[in-house]
């Protein structure tokens, strides 16, 4: 290259309204102001780097001032004062770095030099970058020339922070708050700059630069002529992944498709070689909840626009979106956010990151894992394809589909259903289940021949028998499962043996599992007070006699025996609750002279003590 090369981001830098890219509101208004000689004596750009805040203050400025203005409100680009702009010779526009030129001397200077008229042109022009570096001094000081200047006199201040600017400054200006450019916008402006500076360039490494650069064009375009000239004038995917050192969404669909298959083995090597080439743990957690909000706006084409990706990137990710299931992706952002936030202040951040990927396991499922059946099952269901007459290949798709989030028992067939009072055609199962050549695999692991109703029947009960017994069954499951109800209806009849500390332990799983949390005033009597068995089948709890500790645990009173009485599979178990009497009373001293005489009482010589050191109470 020659001596004279300028960076894209100067050589293709917007010198009209109609150029500016991503801030079409903001280009219309001040367009329309120039025409219809309305504009304003202070104006206020703000927004994130790299938007066009100086720009749009630069072509204001040469707009303003330009004699021959075309009919779409734009510079001529030919007249005097638009070519002394271009040229950089133009004494009625200025510029201060406010970050360099911040003390209340130079405000000073500034107040002076406004006091002059323009010598060529209407109006003379100040443009103020990084405004909010100015001191309070300085900003004190320019308050009164910015409220009431010289009809000849415009400011244009620009910044990245609105609100480290004094309210009494905003009040005296226009505001425009620019917005962070789309992928979408920065991705045409790229390939305008690569058609014409004759870069071939794919458009999935345009979009990776374009999302890369976070709204900012100017980071865009930097980012675009490192990459052209490390691929020598020839921008691919790969170079410009290579180049930018970034993941992509190759990366986190290995990850998450490690997740959906529970292969926790690959999910870690993936890990380590992600670490591996130098990436942060941060950056991988931040990386992955990115990728699975992608996920998710890619799941309905209401939200398919908010994705801002190529679209051949945009298919890759809604077949992905397809097979995940919307409730994982919830789950698994929060914890990802809460991960990324803990990351800090974690001692070992590698572990923490195995730990928040491995939880993501238990949170999706893909539809092959859903579906598998246990090994019980798939026992179960082998014989059906020969008994039904149907096709081997037929069977399993109408059972993933139908019954791969219900209890397993309800996938046994039509002997299941026809005991939980459901009509079913006339069976035919039970004839041919008693025929050894129909069930081959199974005969030698049954001794006796049996029907499958009975197996399922056992097999239901015992596993049922265990979650009640580990209080892991909902209330709400229990009264939709009539099989469950009627098991818990002969446990209730039980009169199986326990003594107190089996009673005390029964009652606090109680307050662990089934309390609602907002329940306060209950959760902490019932953690206070515990049980006592006064018979054998009768248990009686003590709490103080008020009507606003007795309500709450008189109200969850039946929920509580009920508890009980399937905890302990004992039906006879009943529970009363007494007031406290008086001496049972809990002292709870409130003032130092209570807490000393209640140490007084159990320890007399306390006063003695007292009277020998000529102590006194505070």
């Amino acid at each position: 290259m020659s001596g004279n090369y300028i960076v894209s981001a100067r050589k293709y830098r917007p010198d009209s309204f109609a150029t500016i890219v991503g801030q079409e509101a903001m280009s219309a208004t001040l367009r329309t102001a120039v025409l219809s000689g309305k504009t304003a004596h202070a104006y206020l750009f703000c927004g994130p780097r790299g938007v066009g805040k100086t720009t749009a203050a630069r072509v204001l400025a040469k707009t303003i001032n330009c004699t021959n203005l075309s009919a779409e409100g734009e510079a001529c680009n030919q007249c005097e004062s638009c070519r002394a702009f271009e040229e950089q010779r133009s004494f009625n526009i200025f510029e201060l770095d406010a970050a360099s030129n911040n003390s209340v001397e130079d405000i000073r200077t500034l107040t002076e030099q406004v006091a002059m008229p323009p010598a060529l042109g209407r109006y003379k022009v100040y443009i103020i970058d990084e405004v909010h570096m100015l001191s309070q001094a300085a900003f004190n000081a320019f308050l009164k020339t910015l409220e009431e200047p010289p009809s000849y006199a415009i400011f244009i201040l620009a910044t990245t922070e609105k609100h480290k600017i004094l309210p009494t400054i905003l009040s005296r200006c226009q505001i425009y708050d620019f917005r962070r450019i789309t992928v979408l916008d920065i991705t045409q402006h790229l390939r305008y700059v690569a058609t014409s500076e004759g870069i071939d360039a794919e458009e999935a490494a345009l979009g990776l630069i374009a999302e890369k650069a976070d709204g900012g064009m100017r980071d865009a375009l930097s980012m675009f002529d490192r990459i052209a000239s490390f691929s020598a004038g020839h921008i691919t995917y790969a170079n410009a992944l290579e180049s930018l050192n970034v993941l992509d969404h190759t990366a986190y669909r290995q990850i998450l498709e490690h997740i959906l298959h529970g292969d926790y083995r690959s999910l870690l090597v993936a890990l380590d070689q992600l670490l591996a080439r130098g990436f942060d743990g941060q950056i991988i957690l931040s990386g992955l909840a990115n990728f699975l909000r992608d996920l998710l706006v890619a799941q309905h084409p209401e939200t398919l626009p908010l994705l801002e990706k190529p679209a051949s990137v945009a298919e890759l990710y809604q077949e992905l979106a397809s097979r995940t299931p919307i409730s994982g992706l919830h789950q698994g952002l929060k914890v990802l956010v809460q991960a990324d936030q803990q990351y800090r202040s974690a001692t070992n951040k590698r572990l923490l990151v195995e730990l928040s990927l491995l939880n993501l396991i238990g949170l999706f499922r893909s539809p092959e894992a859903q579906a598998a059946p246990s090994p019980q099952a798939q026992q179960q269901t082998g014989s059906q394809p020969q008994q039904q007459g149907s096709s081997p290949s037929a069977q399993p798709n109408t059972n993933t589909s139908a019954n791969s989030h219900k209890p397993q028992p309800q996938t046994a067939g039509p002997s299941t259903l026809s005991n939980a009072g459901v009509t079913t055609p006339p069976p035919v199962r039970p004839q041919v289940a008693v025929q050894p050549a129909s069930i081959p695999n199974r005969q030698e692991a049954t001794p006796t021949p049996m029907s499958q109703p009975i197996v399922v029947a056992a097999d239901e009960e015992i596993r049922e028998g265990r979650q009640r017994f580990r209080g892991l069954k909902s209330r709400s499951q229990r009264t939709q499962n009539p099989t469950s109800t009627e098991l818990h209806e002969e446990e209730i009849s039980a009169r199986e043996g326990f003594d107190e500390v089996m009673l005390q332990r029964a009652w606090m799983e109680f307050v662990n599992k089934e309390l609602e949390e907002d329940k306060v005033i209950c959760r902490n009597i019932m953690q206070q007070e515990l049980p006592r068995l006064v018979e054998p089948h009768i248990a009686e709890v003590a709490i103080v006699d008020s009507s606003a500790v007795m309500e709450p645990i008189q109200r969850e009173l039946p929920r509580i025996q009920a508890y009980l009485r399937r905890a302990l599979r004992h039906g006879g178990i009943e529970v009363r609750v007494r007031a406290k009497a008086e001496g049972e009373q809990t002292f709870l001293p409130t003032t130092s002279q209570d807490r000393y005489e209640h140490l007084k009482k159990l320890n007399p010589s306390l006063e003695q003590l007292r009277d020998t050191l000529k102590l006194r109470l505070l």
